[in-house]
């Protein structure tokens, strides 16, 4: 015995709906009167869309903005200027930059330390001859 598939209703509805839109679209499709209505909506949309852009460009004109399209150019010239930089650079620029130290008030620890200088054999007794003599 098969498992009934759980979507199989669903398929079922969206299928009848599909192809109940495209009979009613299809036999409305011809009407003069819906060409007339797509033919008025298309021009409505596009009067607005113009108008909204111009308003668009005088508002950045008065506000000193820059429009999206200058603002692409821009992005573009400055990706041209920074693949230039890139070829002009070094391969490793990593090695080629020394590290920097750290900005503490603590100085740099260096990797190897001074060599320490031999202490002498002799001890000075505090108050000898040899400090009173200079």
């Amino acid at each position: 015995m098969a498992l009934p598939d759980p979507l199989k209703l669903y398929r079922e509805a969206i299928t009848r709906f599909e192809n109940g839109i495209n009979a009613l679209a299809a036999r409305h499709i011809d009407a003069k009167e819906v060409g007339l209505v797509i033919d008025h909506y298309s021009r409505v949309s596009h009067g607005l869309q113009h108008l909204s852009q111009t308003s668009l460009e005088r508002l950045y004109k008065r506000m000193d903005l820059p429009s999206r399209g200058e603002v692409d150019a821009l992005a573009t010239a400055l990706r041209r200027v920074e693949d230039k930089l890139d070829q002009l650079l070094p391969a490793s620029r990593s090695a080629a930059i020394a590290p920097r130290p750290p900005r503490t008030r603590r100085p740099m620890v260096e990797a190897s330390p001074a060599p320490v200088k031999p202490a002498s054999k002799r001890k000075r007794k505090a108050g000898s001859d040899d400090d009173s003599a200079t």
